[in-house]
Formats: C-alpha cells, structure tokens, sequence
C-alpha cells in the first residue's frame, strides 16, 4: 500500500457545502487532470506566464493555508481530532516537521493582525516568504512604536515586497527604522549594531571534528562579522591570481577545474601553515608544536604509519615529509621506543641559505620543468638529513609543496642536475 492509498477517499467537490471546502475539493480534480508530461509543447510565451501564474497560485493557497491554520488553532481542531497541539496535528496529519509547524503557525497568527501584508500575499502578489520578512520586522520594532507608525511600515515594505525579492526585502527591512523615524535613525542604528555586536561576541564558537579514517578535520564556527570580513580577505589574498606563486585553478593530475570553494579551501590550508608558532602564547611552556612520533624505519622509507601527538595515525610518507619541515618536531624512535632524534633546529635551513638557494635556482622551484615561485617553497635535503645531509646550500634545494611530496616520496628518486636543478621520476 502506498502512501496516497493510505490517504482516506476525498467527498466529491460538489456535494461540499462551504465555497472553501468546496473550492479545495476541485483545485484536486482539476490537478488530476494536468500534468508537466506535455509541458515540452508549450510556447516560450506560454510556458513564462505558466510559471508566473504558478508561482503567484503558490503565494494564494499559502495566504489560504495560513488562514486556515490560524482558524484551526482558534477554533481548538487539535483536541477533537484527539492531538495535543495543533504542532501535533500538523506533523501527524500533513507530515509537517514541529519547527516548521511551530513556523507557520507563528506566521499564520501574526498575518491576522496586518491585512495589508495578508492581502496581498492572498493576491498573489510575492512569496510566502516575502510575508515572513515583513513580520519578522514589523515584530523587531520596538515596543513604544505608535500603532499609526507600525501600518505605515508595513505599507511600505509590502510595497517594496512587490518589487524586490525576499533577500532584498530582508536588507530594507534591516533599515526601517530609517524609513518610519528619519530623525532618530542613526542613533537607533548604532544602537542596534552595538547590541548585535556585543551578541556576536558572546555567542561566537568554534567546533572540531577529526577523521582518521578519511584524514579530514571539519567543523563549524561562527565569529563576529568584522572577523569574518578579515578573514575573507586573507583568504582573497592566498587566492589572488596574480601572487607569485598562485593556487592553481586547474588540477594538474586530472585537468578538471577547481572550484572556487576548493581553492578557498586550499587557501585556509595555507594560511594555517603561515602562522608563525612565535607569534603564538606558549602552550605547555613552550611553542604550539605538533609532534610527529615513527619509528625509525618509517623515516627510513618503511611503511608503518606515524602519529600525531593527538593519537591520530597519518601516513610514513606525511611523516617523513613533515620530518624535513619547521613547525613540527619528528619524535623519532628505536626498536625499544627510546628517542633517537627530537627534530633539532640545526636541520632547517636559515634565511640567508634559503635567499642563496632561491638567486641559484633563478626563482622557481628547483624541479627543472617547474615554473612555481620559490617563495614560500619548501627546503629540501638532496642528502637527507638523517643520513647526515649536511644543511647548507650545496646539497640543499628549494621546491613547492607539490614535488616535496614526490621528492620524499619512496616510488621516486631525485636526480641533480646541476647546481639548483634537479629532476624527479618514479622509480623503476
């Protein structure tokens, strides 16, 4: 049995006494009748005042359905259909979710109250949720507003309603205070931006969610707005074509487009790896450090995987790549889990090598088919440093992210070329 057999027989529409009820009953004969099947035949022309006259039935049968929700709850229908609440009623007669219900049910009382706005969504004239914006601000007023004040607002934002979309109307509706008293509106509008901005501060919040098994982190935060429209901008800056060194817009291995959102996202990743730990509070009486613990055969090129000091297991080769990093210690263990290495500054290479190796390699990565500027780019150990690599500038290079990941990687191997040049490829 499917769900529409489930539903009890409807009484014809014409044995129906009220011209509502009545109405109803045929809007449902007259829909079996119709289907979007043919809608392929119809002209542009037919096909733009269909949609349009759709649209403006929807904003009708809501202004009705409102309006009977209203007379429902007035008139006690949850108690003799045998419901608690017409929340109840709704969610186990029309399979409404209760903050929905509880939704429509604010919105349908408050309609009773402003013909104007009830009016004209009845008319067709905008959305139902054009109606919802223009009580939400009508209740945002302030309590000692005259009553005559309070008509002519929400003259004005119905009108506004027939002009302008819902998001539209919400950016009017949050200065309508400059419309129903000129005189004293900057002050009410500092007024309100302190106390929004006093409420953003308390209620900001940060939450963090790590997967090993999909080594992702996601979350959700919400920050006072003058932090967001800071962080935006770093984020604009990390995504700015024209940087030296920009996040590609296609991907290299597959060719298909980055999205904006993905390149916002590597974005994020790289202002994460920018923060200096120093400009940090010391945590624990030190740095904000992540350390890496492996076995000394992972960083030997071994398969066992390593851990964050969170407990939080990630590859060897991310290890052996973060062990050749600054900002993060390598923990490095022997085969009775003594400490062999605790990642000793000495192994990073100081500014001046990194300008030397940079003027070397004229610019760009030393990988001798990359263009990628080697600001920013990782210093590379030709001999790696825990096989005792000297770091100094002659067996050391600058390469992107990109190709460090291949170079510490143990499918490939590094070739030099010559000075500053290098060359990468997988290994046979």
């Amino acid at each position: 049995m499917t769900a529409a057999d489930a539903e009890p027989p409807r009484r014809p529409a014409a044995t129906r006494r009220h011209v509502m009820h009545r109405f109803l009953g045929r809007l449902h004969e007259v829909f079996e009748e119709v289907s979007t099947d043919t809608a392929w035949a119809l002209t542009p022309e037919e096909l733009a005042e269909c949609l349009c006259e759709a649209y403006a039935a929807q904003g009708r049968l809501a202004a009705l359905t409102l309006g009977l929700v209203a007379q429902a709850d007035r008139s006690g229908l949850p108690a003799y259909d045998g419901e608690v609440s017409l929340v109840a009623w709704l969610r186990d007669r029309v399979r409404l979710a209760p903050a929905e219900a509880k939704r429509q049910i604010r919105l349908a009382s408050r309609l009773e109250h402003h013909d104007v706005t009830r009016r004209a969504l009845g008319s067709g004239a905008f959305p139902v949720a054009s109606a919802a914006v223009i009580m939400q601000a009508l209740d945002a007023l302030p309590a000692d507003v005259d009553p005559t004040v309070i008509e002519e607002a929400e003259a004005y934002l119905a009108g506004e309603a027939h002009a302008h979309d819902s998001q539209a109307l919400r950016r009017l509706a949050a200065h309508l205070h400059e419309v129903i008293d000129p005189d004293g509106a900057d002050q009410r509008l500092a007024e309100q931006l302190a106390r929004a901005e006093a409420e953003a501060a308390r209620q900001c919040f940060l939450q963090l969610r790590h997967d090993e098994g999909t080594a992702t982190s996601e979350g959700t935060f919400r920050i006072p707005l003058l932090q967001g429209v800071k962080l935006q901008r770093m984020l604009e800056s990390l995504t700015n074509p024209g940087r030296p060194d920009p996040i590609e817009s296609v991907d290299p291995e597959t060719g298909v487009q980055v999205s904006a959102e993905e390149r916002r996202g590597r974005a994020f990743l790289e202002l994460i790896d920018r923060i200096p730990t120093k400009k940090l509070p010391e945590l624990g009486g030190s740095d904000p450090t992540v350390v890496v613990t492996m076995e000394l055969g992972t960083l030997l090129g071994g398969p066992q995987a390593a851990q964050l000091d969170t407990r939080h297991a990630i590859s060897p080769g991310l290890a052996r790549r973060l062990a050749a990093q600054a900002g993060v210690i390598p923990a490095v263990l022997g085969s009775s889990s003594e400490v062999l290495d605790l990642g000793r500054q000495v192994r990073f290479h100081r500014p001046k090598q990194r300008l030397a190796m940079a003027v070397t390699q004229g610019g760009t990565c030393a990988v001798h088919t990359c263009t990628r500027s080697a600001v920013g780019a990782d210093a590379h150990h030709l001999i790696p440093w825990h096989e005792g690599g000297p770091t100094n500038t002659a067996d050391g290079v600058l390469i992107c992210p990109r190709h460090h990941t291949f170079a510490d990687h143990p499918d490939h191997q590094v070739i030099r070329l010559r000075p500053g040049r290098i060359q990468i490829h997988r290994r046979c």
